[in-house]
């Protein structure tokens, strides 16, 4: 069938609009009509690589194709070289440990690889496949040519991904980008599972229905929505170094909580937060004013026994450590009281037990002093916040301890709340408050109540028991910008992958790591206009308080 003349001409139109004149090959790029393209390929591959890793790439510039070419490779044929590689990286080890050298690093990790990839292989659970990565870049000057290539190569090898120029190879680098094109170099065998992590579609995304807001993932910029309810134990921790975020981050956990419904309680020692609350939910510890830690009616034995044992702790932690007959003594004095607050006992102590009223009886009159008896119960807001700011610095661990039993003192009472608590590295650092914080989190857990555990950078407290009993009753775990000396401890602890390291390493202000049960997500903190002046707002006030 012939076309007719008018066809003809309208398709000789529609060609021209989609081909050039004329091409020009150069030996780093391809000159056009108008624009001017450059073919760049993979010079070496990450060890480790998450869900969508390749995305940064794909978004950080507009002008950019990028081609995965995926050729099956018999298992058998795989199978066959991943032994002759694991027996000649064996014998070569083996000859170094005889001839006294240390072991090569490498080649360890490579025999970990191989032996891993046989065992899948077998089990077919993965096939092989020979991954080809080509990328091709457009500009309309040499010089914005030059730049993106910079920018794109820069992008690349903080991926551990690094790149070249195809040199005198351009007319194959731009055929290897179209449809049945081939990788001029760089193809690696790979199997099946890393293979798809190389799909800028495929990720890790959380979208909980009903769950909150978090942030955005930082590479698909997509919105990151956790149900804590779907988790194994609704509570959270979060890590940061000073100036990371995490103040901004929980603020704005505790917003959102607030457009659920939720009760919150904040313990607060350096009045940070007094602004969110406003007049009515505001408790102001120290100058005279505190909360008894003493506080208790008629409880049960086992209830008895435990708070017992809180008081002794907290007076510890005015005292330093006590001897073994002082603590015996005051625990038998404890059990035998009620409805106690710290002047009366202090006068009981005078009565009963003047050798201990000695030892411990200065520090409790210095507490008198500063906090006063204890107010009565906390107000019934929708959100309280018990400010310690005022409390003196030798004094502060001590009233972090007893605000926290005096939230505990009040969770019978069924209602849904959290209760959060900042700078919590002041009960981390406490080894012997271990079995007091897993009464905790096990009471927590019974009364509907979530906790927050809001700490600076975490390289001295991820040491203690305390800490441990916190991370391991936490499925939510968000870790924003570490000290560079934590990062060490923290990739130890939460098994982080070389891209997450990096990640973390080179992360800015509110950007870091969620830990939600088994996803790893690269988060950015990100707040609506509304919410960022809510918050300024508070902080504002808190300053002005």
């Amino acid at each position: 069938m012939e076309l007719e003349p008018v066809a003809e001409i309208e398709m000789e139109r529609r060609l021209e609009s989609l081909w050039p004149d004329a091409v020009e090959v150069r030996s780093d790029h391809v000159a056009s009509d108008a624009e001017l393209v450059r073919g760049l390929t993979v010079r070496g591959w990450p060890r480790e690589v998450s869900p969508g890793w390749v995305l940064p790439l794909v978004l950080a510039n507009e002008a950019l194709t990028v081609s995965v070419v995926l050729t099956p490779v018999a298992s058998e044929e795989q199978m066959t070289l991943l032994n002759r590689r694991l027996v000649w990286n064996r014998g070569a080890q083996r000859a170094a440990e005889g001839m006294g050298r240390l072991y090569d690093a490498g080649r360890l990790e490579a025999m970990e690889d191989a032996d891993r990839l046989r065992r899948e292989i077998a089990s077919g659970r993965v096939r092989m496949v020979r991954v080809g990565l080509s990328f091709l870049l457009r500009a309309r000057t040499q010089d914005a040519l030059d730049r993106r290539t910079d920018g794109l190569m820069s992008q690349a090898a903080s991926l551990m991904l690094p790149l070249g120029t195809a040199r005198y190879q351009q007319d194959a680098a731009v055929r290897a980008t179209l449809p049945g094109g081939e990788p001029i170099r760089g193809a690696r065998i790979m199997d099946t599972t890393t293979a798809a992590t190389l799909f800028p579609l495929v990720g890790d995304d959380r979208h909980d229905p009903r769950g909150e807001i978090w942030g955005e993932n930082a590479l698909s910029r997509s919105p990151i929505v956790i149900d804590r309810r779907l988790l194994p134990a609704p509570h959270s921790f979060t890590a940061a170094w000073s100036g990371a975020g995490k103040s901004f981050a929980t603020k704005l956990q505790i917003l959102r909580a607030r457009y659920h419904g939720q009760r919150v309680v904040v313990i607060d020692p350096e009045g940070e937060y007094r602004g969110l609350s406003g007049p009515t939910g505001l408790v102001e510890v120290g100058a005279g004013r505190g909360l008894n830690p003493l506080f208790w009616t008629a409880p049960s034995p086992t209830e008895r026994v435990r708070r017992s044992l809180f008081a002794l702790r907290w007076v510890e932690m005015l005292t330093g450590t006590l001897a073994p007959d002082i603590r015996r003594d005051l625990s038998r004095h404890l059990d035998a009281a009620d409805d106690l607050t710290p002047g009366i006992w202090l006068g009981m102590l005078a009565r009963d037990l003047p050798e201990v009223h000695e030892r411990v009886g200065p520090a409790l009159a210095h507490w008198i002093a500063v906090m006063g008896e204890g107010e009565g119960a906390l107000p019934d807001a929708g959100l309280t916040v018990i400010d310690l700011a005022p409390v003196p610095d030798g004094m502060r661990a001590a009233a972090y301890l007893a605000a926290v039993e005096y939230v505990v003192a009040t969770l019978p009472d069924n209602r849904p709340r959290w209760v959060v608590f900042d700078e919590a590295w002041r009960l981390l650092l406490h080894a012997d408050l271990a079995p007091y914080l897993e009464e905790l989190y096990r009471r927590a857990r019974k009364w509907h109540t979530t906790l927050v555990l809001v700490t600076q950078d975490a390289h001295d407290a991820l040491r203690t028991a305390a800490a441990e009993v916190c991370l391991r009753n936490s499925p939510l775990v968000l870790l924003l910008k570490p000290h560079p000396e934590a990062l060490t401890d923290w990739s130890r602890l939460f098994h982080l992958t070389v891209p997450e390291r990096e990640w973390l390493a080179g992360a800015g202000v509110g950007e870091g790591l969620l830990l939600a049960d088994r996803s790893r997500l690269p988060i950015r903190i990100v707040a609506s206009p509304r919410e960022r002046a809510l918050i300024q707002e508070a902080e504002a006030h808190a300053r002005v308080g």
